[in-house]
């Protein structure tokens, strides 16, 4: 158990409880609490605990384990004394879709919350409505709900029937609810609400669905349908759809429907931009011609970042420089298409030119802003903001119900459910109340609830906090035993698990270095190691730096490349490496996968952050990316 932090202590001062009286309620609710996860209602009469934190859970914990059992006057009163906790809301939520199912349409109403209900509770309520001929305008209530379905819920259906019997369901309205559902890929809601459609428009709508659920299918059925505009908008749903799978195979079908379908002018633009996006993602010879058959009307921003990747992965300058003129305005402003614009001016010996769009790169804290200022030789923009806590401020914050109940539950070792109370107050903070509470997690140890917490536009700034310097000595020793950066291996655990201890993907990495089970165990095999848990921090900061080191090594020392590997596996990484080749940090630009152009960047711009945090003196970012010349010198630091 850890110590209260001396902020806490004050708030406790403050509210004139002592630190022994706290060590004795916190003694006497775990003690009730073993006593409630049994069902036995003895522990919400243990005296003392009435003004303690996570009191509420003494009676939620009874109360969830017997809904059918509770009388609607406990749980009315556990709702009137802690309705606004998040076990309020857990028992309130279980409560309600338990009368709901029940029919017991008085004690849901007396309870429901339209601020805090699912789709499924607000069908249940508006059921509930009806049978108790409560007021309110129910057609309106009925319209609201079904603009926001997104999936065929049993519990909606009696609303529909009511609606159908209201002749509410008119073809202009089920017309455009079917084409919404279906623009989002709602296919199974898409159907059902498709039988309210004249039967006249039936047979095209499930063409449509069809196409959105399972284009092949719809693409091999498409030369037998009618040559209308309602197959053409189908065929056009499949085509785009099976172009993620098969540029130049939905190409093949296109021209082969366009002999018999009256595709518009605008499906065929539709058609022919998906085409030429995933012939450019693909990286096909043909892309070329297919990006420049689509006019400007055509290209939204993902079109055009395609074009300037195909473009930088066939070396091609010029064209890759007008495509990064062709972007929008607010696109062409971010800080990697402005330095990437910048080296591709260099590249057409335009350096002069260049320096321009270094400059503006150059004013933030990223991977491409560190890159900018290194390639004119001004400083990081590394502008850390004042870390001290406002102390009336930070009072407010311990305060709230949630944070005191996640930091009770830390210090009695409880960190999932401290987690989830920290992360249910968080969206209720406003911009102060954020800061206070990011610093407070930090100080309180709770680094990953900081780095979270801190997440935003107006606190990045906060480097002490998002960027902590821990398990130092372990970091360093295992990187130098590999030949790695610290910095690097500090931006890398920070990516991989925000210093989450406990961490575990929804693949199945586990720990701060986020290790698969079974690479785990073949780097502990390989280093002749006794096996330990990867929640271990020591044991999964040893193997997951072997296995960095090994990725370096199966890399010819490249540590773009690695980082990558890391996050996408060796494999797809050298399937990315084939000739021509790009200069490495353009390379970064062209990775097929969001998730992994984001994760280089994102590790690398955070190596810098802990060799600045480390020491005060960040290394020139350029240095670590082979065949930029960068000198492996420190940066100076610069507010701009």
């Amino acid at each position: 158990m850890r110590c209260l932090c001396s902020i806490v202590l004050l708030l406790l001062l403050s509210k004139g409880v002592l630190a022994a009286d706290l060590a004795e309620q916190r003694a006497q609710f775990q003690v009730a609490w073993r006593i409630a996860q049994t069902g036995s209602d003895a522990s919400a009469r243990v005296p003392g605990l009435e003004d303690y934190p996570l009191y509420p859970y003494l009676p939620y914990e009874r109360l969830r384990r017997i809904p059918g059992k509770a009388t609607f006057a406990e749980i009315e009163q556990y709702l009137k004394d802690y309705g606004d906790t998040l076990p309020g809301h857990r028992l309130r939520a279980q409560m309600l879709e338990h009368y709901g199912r029940n029919n017991r349409h008085q004690e849901f109403l007396a309870i429901y919350r339209e601020d805090l209900a699912s789709v499924d509770l607000r069908c249940h309520a508006f059921s509930a409505r009806r049978a108790t001929k409560a007021a309110g305008d129910a057609e309106a209530e009925a319209l609201g709900l079904y603009a926001t379905l997104d999936k065929d819920r049993a519990d909606c259906r009696p609303m529909l029937t009511w609606m159908r019997a209201r002749k509410l369901l008119t073809p202009e309205r089920v017309r455009a609810r079917v084409e919404q559902a279906i623009a989002a890929g709602q296919t199974g809601l898409a159907r059902v609400l498709s039988n309210d459609l004249p039967k006249t428009e039936q047979p095209g709508a499930q063409r449509r669905i069809l196409a959105r659920a399972e284009a092949s299918v719809a693409l091999n059925q498409a030369g037998k349908w009618p040559a209308d505009a309602d197959s053409a908008e189908a065929a056009t749903l499949a085509l785009t759809q099976s172009a993620r799978k098969s540029a130049l195979g939905a190409q093949s079908r296109y021209q082969i429907l366009a002999k018999s379908l009256p595709f518009d002018a605008a499906q065929k633009l539709r058609i022919e931009a998906e085409i030429a996006r995933y012939a450019a993602v693909e990286r096909l010879p043909e892309a070329k011609a297919l990006l420049a058959r689509v006019p400007a009307a055509g290209f939204d921003d993902n079109l055009r970042e395609w074009q300037v990747r195909y473009h930088l992965r066939r070396l091609e300058w010029t064209e890759a420089l007008a495509a990064l003129d062709g972007m929008s305005a607010t696109l062409a402003a971010k800080s990697n298409w402005r330095y990437t614009r910048g080296r591709v001016l260099e590249l057409l010996d335009r350096a002069e030119e260049a320096k321009a769009d270094f400059q503006a790169a150059a004013t933030e804290a990223n991977f491409h802003a560190f890159l900018a200022a290194d390639r004119i030789g001004a400083p990081y923009a590394i502008c850390p903001a004042d870390g001290l806590l406002d102390g009336d401020r930070a009072l407010e914050v311990l305060a709230l119900g949630g944070v005191r109940r996640a930091l009770e539950w830390a210090a009695l070792g409880e960190i999932d459910r401290a987690r989830s109370e920290w992360f249910w107050q968080l969206p209720q903070l406003d911009p102060q109340q954020r800061r206070e509470a990011g610093l407070i997690a930090s100080r309180e140890g709770q680094n990953e609830w900081a780095i979270f917490t801190l997440n935003t536009d107006t606190l990045m700034r906060q480097y002490e906090a998002r960027f902590p310097l821990l398990y130092t000595d372990t970091v360093v020793q295992e990187s130098r035993r590999n030949g790695l950066p610290p910095a690097w291996v500090y931006g890398l655990i920070r990516a991989e698990s925000a210093w989450n201890a406990n961490a575990r993907s929804p693949v199945g990495a586990r720990g701060l270095m986020q290790l698969m089970p079974q690479t785990a165990a073949a780097v502990t095999k390989s280093l002749g190691i006794r096996s330990a848990p990867l929640t271990d921090p020591a044991h999964n900061i040893r193997l997951g730096t072997t296995y960095l080191s090994l990725r370096m090594g199966n890399l010819d020392g490249n540590a773009v490349l690695a980082t990558g590997a890391y996050n996408a596996g060796i494999g797809a990484v050298k399937r990315w490496i084939g000739e021509p080749l790009p200069p490495w940090d353009l390379w970064v630009e062209t990775v097929p996968y969001k998730e992994t152009r984001e994760y280089i960047a994102r590790v690398l711009a955070f190596s810098v952050l802990y060799d600045w945090r480390i020491d005060g003196s960040p290394q020139r970012l350029s240095a670590m990316i082979p065949g930029l010349g960068g000198k492996a010198e420190p940066a100076p630091i610069q507010c701009p």
